[in-house]
Parts: structure tokens; C-alpha cells; sequence
């Protein structure tokens, strides 16, 4: 994730998270979060800056299995 192209000039969720939403990865609202996984494995294509209706849908389902996997769920992993 840290070389993913999410659009011109934006390479990584850091970079994207600046770009499209004006905050560090680490600050980023679920909705926000999930907008910028929904739209890999091909972010040229679904683009972030226009979210078709398809990626909106998409990132719906990830919110969805984030409320699932709970807040604490990355924190867990980040410790091992």
C-alpha cells in the first residue's frame, strides 16, 4: 500500500489520504478508509476522486466488515 497509485501524483495511503482528504492515514474517518481500499486493486480505473456508484457500494461492504472486525482488530495485529 505504501506504492499504490491512487491517482496523479498520489503514490500510497499516506499521500492519499493528504490528497484526497486533507488528513495523515492514521486520521482517517471509516468511511474514508474504506473509499481508499474499495477502489484497489485498480485506483486509475475507480477513480477516488469521482466514486461511481459501484465503488460506493464496495465501500459500504468494507465498512461493513470493519464494524465486524472491530476497532481493535488492526491494533492486535500491529502488536505482534
Amino acid at each position: 500500500l505504501l506504492f499504490a497509485q491512487f491517482g496523479p501524483h498520489a503514490y500510497g495511503v499516506g499521500a492519499a489520504s493528504w490528497r484526497y482528504f486533507d488528513r495523515p492515514a492514521g486520521a482517517l474517518k471509516d468511511r474514508e478508509a474504506a473509499l481508499l481500499a474499495a477502489v484497489l486493486p485498480n485506483p486509475i480505473r475507480f477513480r477516488l476522486a469521482a466514486p461511481s456508484a459501484y465503488v460506493k457500494s464496495r465501500a459500504a461492504r468494507i465498512r461493513g466488515q470493519m464494524r465486524q472486525l472491530g476497532k481493535g482488530y488492526l491494533e492486535q495485529l500491529s502488536s505482534k
